[in-house]
């Protein structure tokens, strides 16, 4: 599946974040080995959540995506953050181009790391690996997401050496009424139909008595966290 950038599906990304720091541990994680670094290109940034984490270790952060939306987003976030170092770029990551002390990627471009490793001094992506329930019904009826298993395989496939961490994080989704609940599911499971929906969260969804997000739908989401020097010196 590839997430359509929008309002609303930005704000449901940041609501996730909000109600489950999943970005802020993986910016724990990758933390000791950005610190100190000149510049940092996240490639292919979405809503850039885990780059608002790092921007104070690195001198210059350059969040880079195709989507205008994403990117209006971040420049919003940085802004009211007060972080100056994060700048949005409107670029094709798919065939990038610039020089960066540290490549960063999360869940983009893991399907050919390799083509990324020349144009940075190290490069680090995080890759789903698995979750223990699905945030919508059908979820494997369409596009099939690269896996941290298989890009493991490929590198070793090129004899290109990595640091692999795994890291297992609750990141569901949060919602302000069951509505709101309806209208996620019915966007990113637009060929189910509304049987199956409803079925579907009335087997999942769980209340939480918060005032703000009184319903939520848990999952808990496995990522593989590659490390891998590039050919930069």
């Amino acid at each position: 599946m590839f997430l359509d950038w929008n309002v609303r599906t930005l704000q449901w990304y940041a609501d996730a974040e909000e109600h489950t720091g999943f970005f802020r541990a993986l910016a724990a994680e990758i933390a000791p080995s950005i610190a100190g670094a000149q510049s940092l290109c996240d490639l292919g940034c979405g809503p850039a959540l885990l780059d608002f984490e790092i921007a104070p270790l690195v001198k210059s952060v350059e969040c880079a995506d195709t989507s205008e939306a994403a990117l209006a987003f971040v420049a919003e976030r940085a802004q009211a953050l007060g972080l100056h170092n994060i700048f949005p770029v409107l670029a094709d990551c798919e065939h990038p181009s610039g020089r960066w002390d540290v490549a960063f990627m999360s869940f983009f471009g893991s399907r050919h790391l390799d083509r990324y490793l020349p144009l940075c001094k190290k490069l680090i992506a995080v890759v789903s690996q698995s979750s223990d329930a699905a945030l919508f019904p059908g979820k494997d009826r369409g596009y099939v997401r690269n896996s941290a298993q298989n890009t493991a395989k490929y590198l070793d496939s090129r004899e290109i050496d990595y640091k692999l961490v795994w890291k297992r994080q609750e990141f569901g989704q949060p919602f302000s009424s069951l509505e709101e609940a309806r209208d996620y599911v019915k966007l990113y499971a637009p060929d189910v139909c509304a049987e199956e929906r409803e079925f579907f969260l009335k087997q999942r969804i769980v209340k939480t008595g918060s005032a703000a997000f009184p319903w939520y739908l848990p999952r808990k989401k496995t990522v593989g966290i590659f490390f891998i020097n590039g050919g930069l010196k």
